[in-house]
């Protein structure tokens, strides 16, 4: 049987768009089960591959010094468990913007002590909120850090008993910020 001129030009047409077709599913379809994997929905998972990390290995070797760890999760989740003396911001509070001033008020103390701009540490506990936290901080020009896998990571490695001894060289002068001063009670 032989084709018409007409209908091979129309399959000219519709090889490639099957292939493109494809290859639009099996790319969609590979960031949806990355975001998957890394407990992240999508759009925090494309976000979070612009976001400045950390992990915890790179923080036990000193890589980073000057920092102010801060703990975007829940009230609830901070009461259970937190690292070291982090102060808690939730997520919530960073997105209507109230704690993104608590944030600044933390490092402009941080500063006016130690003559030196703070590394915002961000952590919860995987890393989704955090993503979120950074990407509503990164307007501000405040020098942040997402920590890689979050609390859980940090618990399966560091018992809390050894927070201090870890974080000592990190936040040597961290402490010197009272985060009590900006920290207003769960509402």
């Amino acid at each position: 049987m032989k084709i018409s001129p007409s209908k091979n030009g129309i399959l000219r047409y519709l090889r490639p768009l099957s292939i493109i077709l494809s290859l639009s599913i099996l790319g969609v379809s590979s960031v949806t089960v990355a975001a998957m994997v890394n407990y992240m929905d999508v759009p925090t998972f494309i976000a979070s591959l612009s976001a400045k990390k950390i992990t915890l290995s790179e923080l036990k070797q000193g890589k980073l010094k000057n920092a102010i760890l801060i703990d975007v999760r829940s009230p609830e989740e901070y009461a259970e468990d937190r690292i070291g003396n982090s102060p808690l911001v939730p997520l919530t509070d960073i997105q209507s913007g109230f704690g993104v001033h608590q944030i600044r008020v933390m490092a402009q103390k941080y500063v006016q002590k130690n003559h030196i701009q703070p590394t915002i540490v961000l952590y919860c506990t995987s890393g989704p909120r955090s993503i979120k936290a950074y990407k509503e901080l990164e307007k501000t020009d405040l020098n942040l850090i997402v920590l890689e896998g979050g609390i859980r990571v940090w618990r399966l490695a560091i018992p809390a008993s050894k927070d201090a001894e870890i974080l000592a060289p990190i936040t040597a002068s961290a402490h010197a910020i009272d985060s009590s001063d900006v920290r207003v009670n769960a509402r």
